[in-house]
C-alpha cells in the first residue's frame, strides 16, 4: 500500500472522501500506481496536504487518475520530468517501446449554466440545461492559454483534458473552438495580447512558437468512449499513430474518476 507519509493523510477525516475513495480503488488494482505514488510521495504530498479547497485537490486528484491509467497500459510514467529548458514543465512524460511523449493534464470543473439556461420538469422536478457553446469555445481557449506555455521544444506535446458526462458536452466541436481561437489571435491582435500575457507568455510571436510545439488535444469522454483527438496540422512534431493508440487504452479504461 502507500506509504505512511501519504496513507496517513487520505485517511485523515478532513480529507476529501471521495477522493480518498478513488485512490483507494487504484491502489488496489494497480501495485504500479502504488509504486508511482511512493516513489512521488514528497510532491504528492506537498499538493495534496494543503489548506486549498477540495476541487484543487481534486485537480491533483485527476493527474493522478491520468498517472494510474497509462501504468495500467504498461508505460513508464514520469511525474513532472526535468527539463532544463523550459521553466514551466508538463505534468508528464509518458514512455513506451521506442515512442515518447508530453502530457499536460487539465481537469474541467463543473458546468454552470445561465439560470435561463435551465428546464425544470414540472412532473419529476428534474433539471435539464442547455449548453452555451460560445462558454464552451471560451474554455477550450482558455485551457489553451493557460497550458500551452509548458510544451516542450523538439517533443511530441498532448493536452488532456478530462471531464464527465453531466459537466460539459459530450462532443466538443474543438474545430471550430480552435479556429474561434486563431481567428481572434488574428482580427485582435492587441486584445489577444492582453489575454495571454495573463498567463505569462509575452507576445504573439512566443505564442506561436509554443503553438508549433503543440502537437494535439485530447478530450477524454466518459469511461467508454473514444476520446477526441485534434491533431495540430502546423506541429513541429506530429503526433503518430502509435501514440494514438495508446491515448485511446488508457482513455476508455472502466474505471471511476467522477470526483
Amino acid at each position: 500500500m502507500f506509504s505512511s507519509k501519504i496513507q496517513k493523510l487520505i485517511d485523515d477525516e478532513s480529507f476529501d472522501k471521495a477522493l480518498r475513495t478513488r485512490l483507494k480503488e487504484w491502489a488496489k488494482q494497480s501495485p504500479r500506481f502504488v509504486q508511482f505514488v511512493n516513489q512521488n510521495k514528497n510532491k504528492i504530498y506537498g499538493r495534496l496536504n494543503v489548506n486549498v479547497p477540495d476541487e484543487d485537490k481534486r485537480d491533483i486528484g485527476i493527474e493522478l487518475y491520468i498517472a494510474f491509467a497509462f501504468l495500467q497500459t504498461n508505460c513508464h510514467v514520469i511525474y513532472e520530468p526535468k527539463i532544463p529548458s523550459i521553466s514551466r514543465k508538463p505534468d508528464f512524460k509518458i514512455s513506451f517501446g521506442d515512442c515518447s511523449f508530453y502530457l499536460e493534464v487539465k481537469r474541467l470543473r463543473k458546468y454552470k449554466p445561465k439560470a435561463e439556461d435551465i428546464s425544470i420538469n414540472t412532473k419529476t422536478g428534474d433539471k435539464t440545461f442547455s449548453i452555451d457553446n460560445k462558454a464552451v469555445f471560451k474554455k477550450c481557449g482558455d485551457v489553451i492559454c493557460e497550458k500551452i506555455s509548458q510544451t516542450v521544444p523538439k517533443g511530441v506535446n498532448v493536452l488532456y483534458i478530462r471531464y464527465s458526462l453531466t459537466d460539459v458536452p459530450n462532443i466538443w466541436d474543438l474545430d471550430k473552438a480552435i479556429r474561434n481561437l486563431i481567428e481572434w489571435k488574428d482580427e485582435d491582435p492587441q486584445k489577444f495580447t492582453k489575454k495571454i500575457k495573463s498567463n505569462k507568455i509575452k507576445s504573439i510571436a512566443e505564442f506561436d512558437r509554443y503553438w508549433k510545439q503543440l502537437s494535439a488535444i485530447i478530450i477524454s469522454r466518459p469511461t467508454g468512449h473514444d476520446p477526441q483527438i485534434w491533431e495540430n496540422p502546423v506541429a513541429l512534431q506530429p503526433i503518430n499513430q502509435i501514440i494514438k493508440d495508446k491515448i485511446r487504452d488508457a482513455a476508455k479504461l472502466p474505471f471511476r474518476y467522477d470526483f
